[in-house]
């Protein structure tokens, strides 16, 4: 069996500088997956024994590389989890917790909202009233009578600037 041909330094570099992406990526999606399943930050962090910074951030690039699904399908998978939600919540009323009255509420609320029912069921607001048209502008005022002419003293007049005096 002939030996394998001996892989170049810069083979070798790019064939680890590919892992070191491959791992990268995949501990991004782990971590993301993790945020998805509804584990908080923290938990994450107790779990991995890695920094809160590096968690946000590798959590953030996988969303940002992410493409955007089709909104009927956001849509749905947002149904799915307040559809867990709501079960979670269901069951520990069930159990007697009182407390869980409230966030069941709550998840119900958000449920309808994604169902439209939320905003067929509202009254529809009254239109705000509009304001009244703007009348015709008043003609102009007319004199009713009028007044004795002024009084014009000669010698004065003949002494103002204007006439040349």
């Amino acid at each position: 069996m002939p030996d394998a041909p001996v892989p170049s330094k810069r083979r070798r570099q790019r064939d680890e500088a590919r892992g070191r992406r491959l791992a990268t990526a995949e501990r991004r999606q782990s971590l993301f997956d993790l945020i998805v399943s509804g584990h908080s930050y923290e938990a994450i962090v107790r779990e991995t024994g890695l920094p809160m910074t590096t968690v946000r951030r590798e959590v953030d690039m996988a969303i940002a590389a992410r493409r955007l699904d089709a909104p009927q399908r956001y849509v749905h998978l947002q149904v799915a989890r307040i559809e867990k939600a709501l079960m979670t919540a269901d069951a520990a009323i069930e159990r007697g917790d009182v407390k869980a009255v409230s966030q069941y509420l709550k998840v119900v609320a958000a449920l309808d909202r994604y169902h439209g029912l939320a905003a067929a069921l509202a009254a529809p607001e009254p239109a705000a009233p509009s304001p009244p048209p703007l009348a015709a502008p008043a003609p102009p005022l007319a004199l009713t009578h009028a007044g004795p002419p002024p009084e014009t003293d000669e010698a004065a007049l003949a002494e103002s600037p204007q006439n040349g005096a």
